[in-house]
């Protein structure tokens, strides 16, 4: 049992960042777990890190283990969005180390290269449920149960029962291509031209919104329409950060990408079809023109808490295409819905450095200062072959963004909504059954 000390400033009590931390619920709308457990054979249940993440903890590094469930108990999670994301085939076509791994592990490529991006996707689902089962049985008794959250009363019961929330979500709208839907999809149709006005046959139609409702039944709460190449629904921004440039063609790949396209008229129908269900849509990755015209629909729609931007950062800060703009952060507050901060130095930060907590406060007060306190929430993207931030490496960290925030003098009202109020908002008001 913790004790803290208390006092008073003009009758007021004023806690300790360690007691607003954990008087906070704690929500991650973004990492991705399922990834590394799904590819590496990682048990997210071991408290043992690997040999190699020792030596690569503050840096780039494809393999690290940054979400675990021991990391998380250390680090307060309360809800966590364990996002299910499958490769894409431009991923192989275009990246020589990527191929070199799956020459390398061939078992890998059977197990997450070979079968349809739909099969793979319900497998890493399936997967972390598996994860959750093995990690409470043998969890130290100190350490809370983790739950499988499969709609927001879930979360509610998970909360007031004091345990670890493990909620899905899936990451790019290639995930709902079946054997139909196909994988070579989206590069013939950058190679060949092709606009996103293109009507797809009825059987592959069928299948991928037959796909999106056993996504729905499975209890994921959201679906980011994009990733990092073209699929059949939108097209996104350019995705790969500079540090990526030494395992590609950097001119040729660049050279093919079109940031003027959308949302195809498939697209269109898989938001009406979320917004019918109740699944939340998150827009991270979408190309400007596709999120204009997902704000459209919603509008027509008069649908509100009903989409998000779980991993990003914002234009004004760092103007890059994949972050949003002022306009959009105000329409996020004018329809109760949420940006989660990426914790990456490259899309929050204008210069080239390590150093991140102070992009990530900069990051909140301007969406505070643009539209309120009602909109910036936690999107990490761990384990996402993301870099993070030197002072925050992995999920046991989390406490120091808290501290740093008090330290700064930021109100705690403020800070309790970007740890986890208004994540949790959209999770039990937005996401329906």
């Amino acid at each position: 049992m913790r004790c803290y000390f208390h006092f008073r400033v003009n009758g007021e009590i004023i806690m300790s960042w360690k007691e607003l931390h954990e008087k906070s619920t704690i929500v991650d709308l973004h990492s991705h777990p399922s990834l590394k457990s799904s590819v590496f054979h990682r048990d997210i249940g071991s408290k043992k890190p690997k040999l190699l993440q020792k030596f690569f903890k503050e840096k780039f590094w494809p393999f690290s283990g940054r979400v675990t469930f021991p990391k998380l108990e250390e680090g307060g999670m309360d809800v966590l969005l364990s996002t299910a994301y499958v490769l894409e085939q431009g991923w192989i076509d275009d990246m020589s180390l990527v191929r070199k791994l799956f020459w390398l592990f061939p078992s890998i490529k059977k197990k997450i290269v070979d079968p349809s991006y739909f099969d793979v996707t319900i497998s890493m689902l399936d997967d972390m449920e598996q994860q959750v089962e093995l990690y409470n049985k043998k969890r130290p008794e100190y350490a809370r149960e983790v739950v499988i959250a499969k709609d927001a009363n879930d979360i509610k019961r998970a909360i007031r029962a004091g345990d670890m929330c493990v909620v899905h979500s899936v990451e790019g709208a290639h995930s709902l291509q079946g054997e139909l839907g196909g994988k070579i999809v989206e590069r013939k149709r950058v190679e060949l031209g092709v606009t996103d006005s293109v009507i797809e046959p009825d059987a592959v139609k069928k299948e991928i919104l037959n796909n999106l409702q056993t996504f729905y039944d499975r209890g994921v709460a959201y679906l980011g329409l994009a990733h990092f190449y073209p699929n059949r629904c939108v097209y996104p921004v350019f995705p790969y950060p500079e540090y990526g440039a030494s395992h590609l063609d950097w001119r040729e790949v660049t050279g093919r990408w079109d940031e003027t396209k959308g949302l195809t008229p498939l697209g269109e129908e898989v938001v009406e079809k979320m917004l019918d269900m109740g699944m939340l849509i998150d827009i991270s990755h979408c190309t400007l023109k596709a999120r204009k015209r997902i704000y459209e629909i919603v509008k027509s729609n008069r649908k509100s808490q009903c989409l998000i931007a779980s991993h990003n950062g914002v234009f004004e800060i760092n103007p890059l295409s994949y972050n949003l703009q002022d306009w959009e952060l105000k329409w996020f507050a004018d329809n109760g819905c949420v940006a989660g901060i990426i914790f990456m130095n490259y899309w929050i930060s204008p210069t080239d450095t390590g150093l991140g907590l102070k992009y990530i406060e900069r990051t909140l007060n301007h969406i505070i200062n643009v539209c309120g306190t009602d909109v910036a929430a936690i999107g990490t993207d761990f384990d996402g072959f993301t870099d993070p931030p030197d002072e925050l490496v992995d999920m046991s960290e989390l406490p120091r963004i808290t501290a740093y925030l008090k330290g700064l003098d930021i109100d705690d009202k403020i800070i309790e909504k970007f740890l986890g109020q208004n994540a949790l908002r959209i999770l039990t008001k937005g996401w329906k059954k």
